[in-house]
């Protein structure tokens, strides 16, 4: 067994990771309605915004690039796992005080929703990691 072995069952959860937010992140850019109040631009149940935008597509564009080369996985979940674990808190203290000049908007689904990328791509390193310490144990 090599250490590119240990990336390769996980693969489509890191997929699946990726093209949720590059989904989120594309379609964000072209549903911003201009008619609406600055702070309150949602795509379906999630915000829409600039900054958001930027970083969903960004991570989901990373995300897509990694599945191609396994090797990357380990480094990209570790990267989503510190990114939406900050977005989490920051987020659930902008829902929690809703104030009304915030320019990022987070609502409790996009909490939910970075609380468990976050969650998953955690998952996903640990079982990276563990895996390739098995294999070169026996090897």
């Amino acid at each position: 067994m090599n250490e590119r072995s240990a990336e390769a069952p996980l693969r489509p959860v890191v997929l699946v990771i990726a093209l949720v937010h590059l989904v989120l992140g594309l379609l964000g850019f072209f549903f911003l309605p201009e008619a609406n109040d600055a702070g309150r631009n949602t795509l379906w149940i999630f915000s829409a915004t600039g900054m958001l935008n930027v970083i969903r597509t960004v991570l989901g564009v990373l995300g897509v690039a990694a599945v191609l080369k396994p090797s990357a996985i380990l480094a990209y979940c570790w990267l989503v796992f510190v990114t939406f674990a900050g977005l989490t808190a920051f987020g659930v203290l902008s829902a929690a005080t809703d104030s009304a000049g915030d320019a990022v908007n987070f609502g409790w689904a996009d909490n939910v929703l970075h609380a468990l990328t976050s969650l998953a791509a955690l998952t996903v390193a640990l079982l990276v990691t563990r895996r390739t310490r098995r294999t070169r144990v026996r090897a």
